[in-house]
């Protein structure tokens, strides 16, 4: 081939790419690369003259004429085994003018024999020479190497058939369900293009017809629109990448085409669209296979009845309480049913659906099913709301009606065999008197997001809704209804609220009402954040939300509050006399006396211990002392900071902290009675892991100069961001100012992405306002804070004036969106 071909060859290809931008890409594009380049390759193959004996054949994707932007040309050169020369000859030719257009080529050089061999020995050489196709050169050695593979195929379709179901398997736990995930991987997950192709070599090997034209029609269309979503992102990244990750959605779904509805944004729309497709495919995969292990060749075959909405559900009822795989037969005879839109929800149909619920995992697959053949909503309609509906927050990892699903299974697990780990999880369980309104309460908690706004309240309402048409008993649709409304109420508070403070402990009893319901919203919680993603149950929120649930449980076991308080801190203060008693009495007795109440309620004996070393001693004014240990995650650490308390004192050690690279997963502020704060920290290197005494001696170093008047903070945070990402603009910065969450306090709550010196950034501005942070929780998630300020203003007072208000707010927002 000379020049001239190979430069048409790139500008075509060029121009299939620029075409991207108007929406044109999918199987018709695909097609057209794959026709250039056979020409260019054909070309190349017969430059010097066709050599005999020597076949050129497309493998794989290009095979099938489906190739995508940065995908691989695979190739396959087929020889009779008698001109090794010609051969190498014939590759050099083929590969180094297509390396030099900048393609990436993979090439397979075999003969016939060989090709049979690799085939019985390797899944992924089977497969992709299933989809072999005829380039150039001779032709009876190509269709003598696609026969003997697709003989060796059929020969062993069982096996082959079981190898490809394992390898469905193992794809499925690398790379997760295209079909849920929020960020799903469209090759290789679980529903994605692997799979479609997947079904194609099972009917190849079996030679049978496992497909009903419904199914074949819907991979049909799925595969047309994952092939132009995987283009997309190809031409979107400039590179072979099949993960759909957050941050490419917005673009791609503008390129296709998607718009924003009044409650569905564009992205969502484009996400909607895979997961549906997604999980049409995971579904048909699962049926094909298990068709081609039972022999069933009947495919419309109905070997189960399901009649009617009640019959439809007692048919799923039984097969989930058993445990049984939902067959073929089942999954058609629902499909046939005939099933009113919607569905009256008489005694029989309550009964078999609350029957899958409590049957624990199998209830999700059982829900699923139904889901997918389009029936689910028509027993509850607000679940075509959520249905595939993506959830743009960084903890969730599913879509929201996996989410729902996912607690409902967790929320089983543990109320049949709780946790031995957690005690309170087994008291949780063992107090439980309805278990059903539990199970209902994680079906339907997230019901709410609907797009529309708040989805605690639409969730509460559209529950209600629902919980009522189901005729059930009234304890149970009450207690169902209160967990929908309340189910942020325990992490919420503990990760955001003084857990020190009587009147807030108080004040949530009598929110919750009784112990049972306690126990029902901490299963809930436990089943939310399992069904979330880890950065919802780290250690830190886990042991927050116990300690909020104790203090709340001895409301409820003794009646009153004040007196199991002082017990608890005597029994704590006892505890840390023993543990220095080597200490001289005088000095362990003084530091009991400066400590506040707070911190010996917050941080327990053995912690303070090892704290008094640090705090006891006198310290200059301008002096700084910190002591680091390991904190309660891995990769975080323990930092406690000692320094003479003054205003701006909080917002200094936060720029110091980011001066250094540490990021600050959560803060305690605490002043002793003369003076002296004593701030703890979890920190983490933000992107150096391995925080040593340079580092630690780096941020002491910052912190005294900014107290001495010797630093500018700002300015070196600000240069300290500069070789740092840039926070993710898609997370919204809210700030609250509550003055009824606490008597003494104003407690200003700011969430907003993530960055180096965040915390800094807050309060810096709440020290130019001339506000005091008496108490500090900082929460971090992955890309997102949401960190809560008890405050009081010059005079120790709540900020109550409104254009007081409005200024906290103005001066908050300027500072974080800059």
């Amino acid at each position: 081939m000379t020049v001239e071909p190979l430069t048409r060859l790139t500008e075509e290809l060029a121009a299939l790419d620029r075409a991207y931008s108007t929406g044109h890409h999918g199987r018709w594009s695909a097609r057209r690369r794959s026709d250039l380049l056979d020409a260019a390759l054909v070309s190349l193959y017969g430059s010097a003259g066709p050599p005999e004996g020597i076949a050129l054949a497309a493998l794989g994707g290009y095979g099938r004429q489906q190739q995508l932007p940065r995908s691989d040309v695979d190739v396959l050169i087929v020889h009779d085994g008698v001109r090794p020369d010609e051969v190498a000859a014939v590759v050099d030719r083929l590969l180094y003018p297509l390396w030099d257009a900048g393609l990436e080529v993979g090439q397979a050089v075999r003969t016939p024999a060989e090709c049979e061999e690799i085939a019985s020995e390797r899944l992924d050489a089977a497969t992709a020479m299933l989809d072999l196709r005829y380039l150039a050169g001779d032709r009876s050695l190509s269709n003598e190497a696609a026969a003997r593979v697709s003989g060796r195929v059929r020969g062993e379709a069982a096996g082959f058939v079981g190898r490809l179901g394992e390898g469905a398997a193992a794809r499925a736990a690398r790379y997760g369900s295209t079909a849920h995930l929020l960020e799903p991987e469209l090759k290789e997950g679980a529903g994605g293009l692997r799979d479609i192709q997947t079904v194609r070599w099972i009917l190849t090997a079996t030679e049978e017809t496992l497909l009903r034209d419904r199914e074949r029609a819907a991979l049909e269309a799925a595969e047309e629109f994952l092939i132009r979503v995987r283009s997309a992102l190809h031409l979107e990244t400039g590179r072979r990448t099949d993960r759909l990750t957050l941050d490419h959605q917005a673009s791609i779904a503008h390129a296709m085409g998607f718009l924003d509805e009044p409650r569905l944004i564009a992205e969502d729309g484009l996400m909607r669209g895979v997961f549906e497709h997604a999980r049409q495919v995971s579904r048909t995969l699962d049926d094909v296979l298990a068709r081609a292990a039972a022999g069933d060749r009947d495919v419309t075959a109905v070997v189960d009845r399901a009649e009617g909405p009640a019959g439809v559900l007692a048919a799923l009822a039984t097969a989930a309480v058993a445990g049984d795989p939902l067959t073929p037969g089942l999954l058609d005879a629902i499909e046939a049913a005939e099933i009113p839109d919607p569905v009256e929800w008489t005694a029989d149909v309550r009964d078999a659906f609350l029957r899958i619920v409590r049957s624990g995992p199998p209830a999700a697959q059982a829900l699923d099913a139904l889901d997918q053949l389009g029936l689910l909503a028509r027993y509850i309609p607000a679940w075509r709301a959520v249905r595939c509906r993506p959830q743009r927050d960084p903890y969730h990892r599913f879509t929201v009606d996996t989410h729902l699903t996912t607690a409902l299974t967790g929320m089983a697990t543990m109320l049949a065999a709780p946790g031995p780990d957690d005690p309170e999880e087994q008291r949780a369980a063992a107090e439980v008197s309805d278990p059903d309104a539990l199970l209902l309460g994680a079906l339907f908690h997230d019901i709410g997001k609907t797009g529309e706004g708040g989805h605690v309240p639409i969730g509460a309402r559209i529950a209600g809704e629902v919980l009522a048409s189901m005729g059930l008993p009234d304890g149970t649709r009450e207690l169902a209804s209160f967990m929908v409304a309340q189910h942020l109420l325990l992490p919420d508070t503990a990760t955001r609220r003084d857990l020190t403070d009587e009147d807030l402990i108080m004040g949530v009893a009598a929110t919750i009402g009784s112990s049972e319901r306690l126990s029902a919203l901490y299963l809930l919680a436990k089943a939310d954040a399992a069904a979330t993603g880890p950065a919802a149950w780290t250690p830190w929120r886990r042991a927050l939300v116990r300690e909020l649930v104790t203090k709340v449980r001895r409301v409820f076991d003794r009646g009153e509050m004040g007196a199991e308080l002082a017990e608890r801190l005597t029994g704590r203060i006892e505890r840390l006399r023993d543990l220095l008693d080597r200490e001289p009495d005088d000095e362990v007795e003084r530091f009991i006396l400066r400590m506040p109440r707070g911190y010996f309620l917050s941080v327990e004996p053995e912690r303070a211990a090892r704290h008094f070393a640090t705090i006891a001693p006198e310290i200059g004014r301008n002096d700084v002392r910190s002591a680091a240990a390991a904190g309660s995650q891995p990769g975080s650490y323990e930092l406690l900071v000692v320094a003479a308390d003054r205003p701006g004192l909080l917002s200094w050690i936060a720029g110091a902290l980011a001066v250094a690279g540490l990021s600050i997963l959560s803060a305690q502020v605490f002043t002793t009675v003369d003076g002296l704060a004593a701030d703890l920290f979890e920190v983490a290197g933000a992107f150096e892991p391995e925080v040593g005494e340079r580092r630690w001696r780096e941020f002491r170093r910052t912190l005294r100069g900014a107290i001495e008047g010797a630093i500018s903070l700002d300015r070196r945070v600000e240069d300290k961001r500069k070789h740092y990402p840039p926070p993710d603009g898609s997370v919204p910065v809210t700030i609250t100012v509550a003055n009824d969450a606490s008597d003494f306090s104003t407690v200003i709550e700011v969430g907003g992405p993530d960055r180096l010196g965040l915390l800094f950034d807050v309060t810096s501005a709440l020290a130019d306002l001339q506000l005091d942070v008496h108490v500090a929780k900082v929460a971090t998630y992955t890309g997102r804070v949401i960190d809560a300020f008890y405050v009081r203003d010059a005079i120790g007072g709540k900020v109550t004036d409104p254009a007081q208000v409005s200024e906290i707010e103005t001066a908050l927002r300027a500072r974080l969106e800059r």
